[in-house]
């Protein structure tokens, strides 16, 4: 053989070793701390297991989970690069949208409908009870009084229903008010509705808002999502689909596992492991991406923007805003 054939052959046989090499060895570890943020409350309510799994020592990425009650100081860190990945309001991250010029992906929806019509009495079992009627909702300007809205108006009902948001302006002074008697029909999201059935053994659950939206819209109603800073995803990409597994992993934990509602309270999302438990069947929480939330979200947003256009930032988000 040729000297020249020969080395040919050998130099060929070098470089698929080298090839092969380079295809089979470990990827480095991304050791960069994830900085994350939840709400407390039920879109908050699927990180729990992941923020235990954070104190092991088997973790598979480092995260810093931080609980806020605030949602601005979780809007400002998302803005000022302080914060990388926020369980948020799904109105919020439309907001959020448009306020960083498209700086913020949708990675997941995280939470449906929590929201429920309870009733001191049997008078309402559908949407057309409610002519006549007044309804109380927890403060204006947010989704309980958006989603109320535009069910009442695809159900042909605008104008035919009081609104009451200025009497009981927050989720808690409303609770008190409904099990003390005194807000005989109101709107509530869990786990207040919970708390506030526990209080008081003559309401009831009237009218489960998921289920009329989705037979008015034929989509799902969402209301929380999972959202990420762009250059965190361009910076760290096997790092976001490393999170995103534990998150899915972590949500199926909170909808399996009897031990969840521990683990909310332990993360500081609700106050008490037993309203936690009769609540979290109403909570639900999901993992929703792809077509199916890309969707739902349209949906929820067009609908929000025809009804209260700041809601949304003043603008439907497009595509762009979903994480591929």
């Amino acid at each position: 053989m040729k000297l020249g054939k020969r080395f040919t052959l050998l130099f060929a046989a070098a470089s698929s070793l080298i090839a092969v090499t380079a295809c089979t060895a470990p990827k480095e570890k991304d050791d960069y701390e994830i900085k994350v943020a939840a709400l407390n409350g039920t879109t908050g309510f699927g990180i729990a297991p992941m923020i235990a799994k954070q104190k092991e020592e088997n973790k598979d990425f480092n995260a810093k989970i931080d609980i806020y009650a605030d949602p601005s100081l979780v809007s400002a860190g998302i803005i000022n690069g302080s914060i990388d990945i926020a369980a948020v309001p799904t109105n919020l991250a439309a907001v959020l949208h448009k306020k960083t010029e498209g700086a913020i992906k949708v990675l997941a929806v995280n939470t449906l409908g929590v929201l429920y019509i309870i009733e001191n009495g049997n008078t309402v079992n559908s949407l057309n009870d409610l002519e006549g009627k007044t309804v109380y909702i927890p403060g204006l300007g947010s989704n309980p009084e958006y989603v109320l809205s535009i069910m009442l108006k695809k159900a042909g009902l605008e104008g035919k229903v009081t609104i009451d948001g200025t009497t009981y302006s927050t989720p808690d002074a409303l609770t008190a008010a409904v099990s003390a008697g005194t807000a005989p029909l109101a709107l509530l999201p869990e786990p207040k509705v919970t708390a506030a059935t526990m209080g008081n053994s003559s309401l009831r659950v009237a009218i489960n808002c998921t289920e009329v939206w989705k037979n008015l819209t034929s989509v799902d109603l969402v209301q929380g999502c999972l959202i990420a800073r762009n250059k965190f995803i361009v910076d760290h990409e096997a790092l976001t689909k490393d999170f995103l597994k534990g998150y899915k992993a972590s949500v199926d934990a909170v909808n399996n596992d009897p031990e969840a509602a521990s683990l909310i309270v332990a993360a500081g999302l609700a106050p008490k492991e037993a309203l936690v438990k009769a609540a979290l069947p109403r909570c639900n929480i999901v993992y929703m991406t792809g077509k199916e939330m890309e969707d739902s979200l349209t949906s929820f947003w067009t609908s929000l923007y025809e009804t209260a256009p700041t809601s949304v930032g003043g603008a439907i988000p497009d595509s762009t805003i979903f994480y591929k």
